[in-house]
């Protein structure tokens, strides 16, 4: 609910109880319409947060605990109702049959059907749904669309590749291939084709869109390193870059401006460079200074004595070039949880030009553009975001 609830004593307590995990006896004798209010309190969606880590969160709203409705659902039968309406607003789609049930409830959107009271039917009857992994079938990617009411959806993306013949060993899909125009917020996990395909669709489908959160499959949020990164590990520097970024945001820019009331973007790439993660495990870890030219073959495997004496009659045998499946052992291993002072030391501030210069450049194309979000190569793990707010820049003659 928008405005303040001044709660009477005798309401306080009944939310008391229904907020217990079990209730008997006999309700209070409040009209439909304050058990309306009572259920809005209850139920009542919260907007995402930044935890930190964006593996932890989603652009849907998060609804209450079960232990604080559960108590108003057991109540009766006309409370579990109402309750149920109000649930469903939120629905996490786990498996492929789940889409089932989101069906059977999709009548409560289709149809209208608020609950008694004064809800707001503006915002309650929307539907926010969170699709995990594999959940929505090649064969039924048009499944979004069926929900006309819908305002936000996640869409995890990792399956939008698949094995080929050929010389090419992967080949891309589209996870979804329309959207019901209704949608406002859009989350996109794990992708490794190209964000163009997501925004092709948005643009034909969700002209009115506001959010735009465009994440992808990377070495941190993949340990052990997938299909796709055992097949392409030099490739990771399609989303750690710091050269060209300003040409990046220009064509992203035209890309996104139909999208007249875009307000938030959050992109899932590192403006650092390309090297900074060797440069990172390979150096700072270890205490040793960053060469001009990182050759990640030798300098995997350092030599056993790097200074050897000159009068020793055996040398001491040196290690193999690492191979490819080293590399890869060291790019997917556990990401640090704590900020590398080197790091900060060489990259922050170029990283932090190059994030304020590619904004100011979208913002520039899309002037209701309030919100700019960044992955964040200095937050722990590596899987936070910075945030940039976009200002105007007014020359004064």
């Amino acid at each position: 609910m928008g405005g303040t609830l001044v709660l009477c004593p005798s309401y306080c307590d009944w939310l008391k109880v229904l907020r217990g995990p079990s209730f008997s006896g006999q309700l209070p004798l409040f009209s439909p319409e304050v058990i309306g209010l009572i259920a809005d309190f209850l139920f009542e969606l919260h907007p995402p947060k930044h935890s930190g880590n964006v593996e932890n969160e989603t652009i849907c709203c998060v609804k209450p605990p079960w232990s604080d409705v559960e108590g108003f659902m057991q109540a009766s039968p006309d409370t579990h109702g109402m309750g149920f309406e109000r649930w469903v607003s939120v629905l996490i789609i786990r498996e492929s049959q789940d889409w089932k049930v989101a069906f059977k409830v999709s009548h409560l959107i289709r149809h209208g059907l608020f609950p008694s009271g004064f809800a707001d039917p503006l915002t309650f009857g929307r539907r926010e749904l969170v699709c995990l992994d594999g959940t929505i079938l090649p064969s039924e990617s048009s499944t979004l669309a069926q929900f006309p009411r819908l305002r936000a959806v996640c869409v995890e993306c990792h399956e939008d590749v698949r094995a080929a013949t050929g010389v090419q060993r992967f080949a891309y899909r589209d996870v979804f291939s329309c959207l019901p125009p209704t949608v406002r917020h859009i989350e996109i996990k794990h992708a490794h084709g190209p964000d163009v395909n997501v925004i092709s669709c948005v643009k034909r489908d969700c002209p009115e869109l506001e959010s735009l959160w465009l994440g992808r499959c990377t070495m941190f949020n993949r340990v052990p390193s997938c299909n796709f990164w055992d097949s392409f590990p030099h490739e990771h520097d399609s989303y750690i870059s710091s050269e060209g970024t300003d040409g990046y945001a220009h064509s992203l820019g035209v890309e996104l401006s139909p999208l007249r009331n875009l307000r938030s973007v959050r992109l899932g790439i590192y403006l650092v460079p390309s090297t900074t993660v060797l440069a990172h495990r390979l150096f700072h870890a270890r205490n040793l200074p960053v060469p001009p030219v990182i050759n990640w073959q030798t300098q995997l495997h350092p030599p056993l004595d790097p200074n050897p004496n000159e009068n020793t009659q055996d040398p001491q045998p040196q290690p193999q070039l690492a191979q490819i499946s080293d590399l890869i052992a060291l790019l997917h291993q556990a990401p640090e949880k704590e900020t590398c002072k080197e790091c900060w030391q060489e990259f922050f501030a170029g990283t932090q030009s190059a994030e304020i210069s590619a904004t100011q450049i979208l913002k520039g194309i899309l002037p209701r553009l309030e919100l700019v979000e960044w992955m964040n190569w200095f937050s722990p793990f590596h899987l936070g975001i910075r945030s940039c707010l976009p200002v105007i820049r007014v020359e004064v003659s």
